[in-house]
């Protein structure tokens, strides 16, 4: 044990055998940037903040960032990132066509113990995050790619305000606006601001100074429509007057000037990220969130709302379907995110509650679950259906002018069906904002990429901390420190990305022993005799498993699919043999059945794909049948 290097670092005096020492061991060696304490108005007031600069010069001088941001989008006619937006092309600033770094905030409040505990929202902190937006999402959707910048407590936001609070980022931020960052590897200044803030409707209304009741009045930060009208009238038909920076701009000035009016058009307030950036503007910065406004609000209330009425209609019981949930055979990424059994509650509380991923998963399996009791026609079990088509169009990750066309179709076919069987529901202002969906992909770009689902993710991190440490003394710097200690050990890693590919086991095999169809492709690739195979691979974060399946082709206009029977890599190139099926669509269950009548066998690269998301099928009354997690727009050959 004298020779083990962990029993002599930390033995008793040697420099990793205490917390201080770890602590002063990793600010030595590595690229560490310490959080930095601001004192609020008042003694034991405080915030912790990790200068933004610091750790965008960091983040370009110890990793492969900058080859990252500089790929080129080659989908001039497509809406397929931020880049492809009318808010980017806009920006003074971020559309000259210089390397700039567009940034993505995200805020929002999170609760680090027992939130039915007595000590709830004693400690409830605002955190704020931030990732560089032109770093391509397959990148920046590891958890490590999104870097703390703020950690204040909520009762200090609420006392003293946004401005106060933010005082720090923003001051930075105003410098990077004004003369950039040095970034070692340009050799030049670099300059960036605030593309967009990514929240919830009640942290996006906070800091944008709407109005953060949503029951009456105009709630909407996209136009100036009132509750009353979104139940009388679609975004669609043009009665909507949709905000400007002019207008609104006029509207906070009238506020401001005025001791009586506590809003005026849903706006009781300035913007403090407006206040202090030059090239921010409150209209063009807060996009919606897909996860809050449909996985987390219209699909859980509308599942209840059916279900209830399936119910009723004897097509089923509460235990039937909460026997179809526990017993049926999820398989792969369906395991993770598997829904939970309905609590008997919901017939009451009007929604079956669960997070964004159970919640999809459950909406996206629905109609394999309990298919075979419902009859064709039901007018409730359309409005389901067509509400799973308006939340793969949500989440799909590209779009053209006609998807969009089709995306405003399917959102009015849903509020149609939906107020036709239940003409006594009243619609929730989230129904009203989706419904701005299909324009607002024109203004952002897909609204996949600027979604808080990742962000939320992050709060893990803290949450363990604090279970860890068992000290809530000084919780914020804690938090911090730990944050920017992990960040250390990320940047000091030979490549700051996870690598394109990866795979837990390999074997290698002769080219001469594969199929036909095999050995053609891969001599097309290698003249080596042999490459190697494995069951499983990661792809740009991508989990592709054999006895899943791919789509791979079009008939009809509609997307074919075929089986992973096994995977090759060959010179850094994933490549999937597979077993082609027949595919058709059921409209009754908004799904595809697939048969196949013989073993033919195709070969493709994973980057020929209609999607990259692999899917799994299932045998459901003797039938195999797959459902889409997202909308595909097939390749035309």
């Amino acid at each position: 044990m004298d020779c083990n290097v962990l029993s002599t670092s930390t033995c008793k005096g040697a420099e990793l055998s205490s917390y201080k020492r770890r602590k002063t061991f990793i600010e030595r060696n590595y690229p560490c940037v310490m959080p930095v304490e601001y004192q609020l108005e008042e003694p034991g007031h405080t915030s912790m903040y990790v200068p933004i600069l610091s750790m965008i010069q960091e983040l370009f001088k110890n990793t492969d960032i900058l080859s990252k941001i500089t790929e080129t989008n080659t989908a001039s006619d497509q809406y397929v990132s931020c880049s492809n937006g009318s808010h980017f092309l806009e920006n003074e600033l971020l559309s000259t066509g210089d390397l700039n770094l567009p940034l993505q905030l995200y805020t929002d409040d999170l609760e680090i113990c027992n939130p039915l505990g007595t000590s709830r929202k004693i400690h409830k902190f605002c955190a704020v995050y931030w990732v560089l937006a032109n770093v391509p999402p397959k990148y920046r959707s590891a958890l490590h790619t999104i870097q703390l910048a703020l950690l204040v407590k909520v009762t200090d936001v609420r006392k003293y305000g946004y401005a106060a609070v933010l005082a720090p980022l923003l001051h930075d931020i105003h410098t990077l606006e004004k003369d950039g960052v040095f970034i070692e590897r340009v050799g030049q200044n670099v300059k960036g601001t605030v593309f967009c803030v990514s929240s919830d409707n009640l942290a996006a209304h906070g800091l944008g100074g709407f109005v953060e009741s949503f029951r009456t009045g105009h709630v909407c930060r996209f136009c100036v429509g009132s509750v009353k009208q979104f139940q009388v009238a679609e975004v669609r038909e043009g009665k909507f007057p949709q905000r400007t920076k002019a207008s609104h701009d006029l509207h906070v000035q009238t506020v401001q000037e005025s001791d009586t009016l506590r809003s005026h058009f849903g706006v009781k307030g300035g913007c403090a990220l407006q206040e202090s950036l030059s090239y921010f503007h409150t209209i063009t910065g807060f996009p919606p969130d897909i996860l809050h406004d449909l996985l987390e609000g219209i699909v859980p209330m509308e599942l209840s709302l059916c279900i209830k009425e399936m119910i009723r209609l004897k097509y089923f019981t509460l235990e039937y379907l909460n026997n179809k949930i526990t017993s049926f055979p999820y398989q792969h990424t369906d395991k993770v995110d598997r829904p939970q059994p309905l609590p008997k509650t919901f017939l009451s509380r009007g929604t079956i509650g669960g997070n964004g991923h159970e919640n999809a998963t459950l909406l996206r399996l629905f109609p394999l679950l309990v298919s075979s009791v419902v009859p064709e026609g039901d007018k409730a079990w359309a409005v389901l259906m067509e509400l799973k088509e308006v939340v793969e169009l949500a989440l799909c990750p590209s779009f053209t002018d006609e998807t969009l066309d089709y995306f405003e179709c399917k959102i009015s076919d849903h509020r149609q069906a939906l107020l036709e069987v239940f003409p006594e529901v009243r619609l929730r202002p989230k129904h009203h904002f989706v419904e701005h969906y299909p324009a607002l992909v024109k203004c952002f770009g897909p609204l996949l990429h600027v979604w808080t689902m990742r962000f939320e993710a992050k709060h893990r991190f803290f949450k363990r901390v604090v279970h860890d440490a068992q000290n809530f003394k000084n919780i914020l710097k804690t938090m911090a420190i730990r944050h920017q200690h992990m960040m250390a050990y990320h940047l000091a890693a030979p490549s700051f990305f996870r690598p394109k590919t990866q795979a837990s086991s390999i074997e290698s095999v002769l080219v001469s022993a594969l199929p036909e169809v095999a050995q053609v492709h891969i001599r097309e690739q290698t003249t080596s005799d042999t490459i190697y195979k494995t069951s499983n691979v990661t792809v740009d974060g991508t989990d592709y498993v054999c006895g899943m399946f791919l789509s791979v082709g079009v008939s009809g206009g509609l997307s074919t699919f075929c089986k992973i029977e096994q995977i090759f890599l060959v010179n850094h190139n994933v490549s999937f043999l597979c077993c082609d099926y027949d595919s058709w669509y059921v409209e009754h269950l908004r799904s595809y059945e697939l048969t196949t009548a013989n073993t033919s066998l195709s070969i493709h690269l994973q980057s020929g794909l209609n999607d990259t998301v692999p899917l799994p099928a299932y045998k459901i009354g003797g039938s195999l049948l797959l459902t889409l997690k997202r909308f595909i727009q097939v390749r035309q050959n």
